[in-house]
């Protein structure tokens, strides 16, 4: 029996306020019309969030993922299920042989699947290139940190498949600002984060072509010196732009709210550094705990253990913080994918249908449905503290 092709229309609120109604038949968007009625009542309809920094979910972490190849499915369900349609695959602090296996899988699986391809656009390398000195290197193994070198880094692009965008780097390490000039060169992204360098090293970096602040106000001991710390010159420096998680635990809403206002809302991206813990039932893993509310810590230590919400806590946390909806979306979205140079769905005639409709009534931020190619993802709704 041939399959039939359904037509459904969605109405809702763009992130420019125009009330629409979208037409959708099989994958693609059919029209886009003007909605009468609704007003404020309609949902915003929305291009799905974009997260530039996430290490994996429900146990799987992207560093191991040559271990359990169905991982990247299960993730990708679970991130989709959440607003997420586009994401860096983030790889942290491991064994330099061992990310070689994962990121040739990651590479092997893309290859094959052009769903897949199309969530995770790209891979963002967080360690092994960043500072070995307590607290800026947060919880990573300075086991396996390593100097940068073309030559290394040429080596993970290779096994990835060319999808590394973004490399961070220590830029006081030596080797690095040679590293990123010829990383540059080679069209690379280059960020800095989980370091302390000095401002003269930080300019260096951005003479090179760095661009980029890995989640800025994390990656830090908890006492640096008032004036001379890598925070001042990373937010005066205008070819910088900062990633900043704000799931309510990483940084006060101050910290936040502070850093846009300094930098402006383009130059600043939100990342969810969502760990491979992240979406796990709250309880005791032995060297870590999920607290209540979703904070992972190391065992008997304050220090966070990367983050357990995805990127649609950080939208719900600028509404609480007094954004609109729209802003806070656009701010895990529209602008994060124009600091990275990436081209997302738009909601017009002929284009694939892929687009989520979400509401916040004062006190959470509510996914009412996430539409991906033309398919309805959700049975329910979903809020940031859904676990699969």
């Amino acid at each position: 029996m041939a399959s039939t092709t359904t037509t459904k229309t969605y109405r809702g609120r763009t992130l420019t306020g125009q009330a629409v109604a979208v037409t959708v038949t099989g994958e693609r968007i059919e029209s886009v019309k003007p909605a009468a009625g609704g007003g404020d009542t309609l949902p915003l309809i929305a291009p799905p969030l974009v997260d530039l920094q996430q290490n994996g979910a429900l146990g799987f972490g992207n560093n191991r993922l040559h271990e359990n190849p169905q991982a990247l499915y299960q993730v990708a369900a679970f991130l989709r299920k959440h607003g997420v349609g586009r994401v860096l695959f983030t790889t942290s602090t491991y064994d330099y042989d061992l990310l070689l296996k994962s990121l040739a899988e990651f590479n092997r699986q893309l290859e094959a699947d052009q769903d897949l391809e199309r969530l995770w656009f790209g891979a963002f390398s967080e360690g092994i290139y960043i500072s070995r000195e307590y607290g800026w290197r947060g919880g990573h193994n300075p086991q396996f940190m390593r100097n940068p070198a073309w030559d290394e880094w040429a080596r993970l692009q290779e096994a990835a498949g060319g999808r590394f965008w973004v490399f961070n780097v220590d830029p006081e390490l030596p080797g690095a600002i040679e590293t990123i000039r010829r990383a540059v060169k080679e069209h690379l992204r280059i960020a800095m984060g989980h370091c302390g360098p000095a401002a003269e090293a930080i300019r260096a970096a951005a003479d090179a072509g760095a661009t980029l602040v890995t989640h800025f106000g994390n990656g830090a001991p908890p006492q640096v010196h008032r004036h001379r710390n890598p925070f001042w010159t990373w937010l005066a420096e205008s070819r910088l732009a900062l990633g900043l998680i704000a799931d309510g635990h990483h940084l006060p809403g101050d910290v936040i709210l502070a850093a846009i206002a300094a930098k402006g809302r383009e130059k600043v991206y939100l990342v969810s550094d969502a760990s491979g813990h992240s979406g796990r039932p709250v309880g005791d893993y032995g060297t870590f705990v999920i607290e209540p509310g979703g904070k992972c810590r190391l065992k008997n230590e304050e220090m966070l253990a990367g983050a357990w919400y995805q990127a649609d806590r950080n939208v719900e946390r600028m509404c609480e913080l007094g954004w609109s909806l729209a802003d806070a979306w656009r701010q895990q979205s529209i602008i994060p994918a124009s600091i990275i140079g990436l081209e997302l769905p738009r909601l017009a005639a002929g284009q694939e249908a892929e687009f989520v409709l979400a509401r916040y009534d004062g006190k959470q931020l509510k996914l009412e449905q996430v539409v991906d190619r033309g398919k309805e993802l959700l049975v329910e709704p979903v809020t940031p503290r859904t676990v699969e």
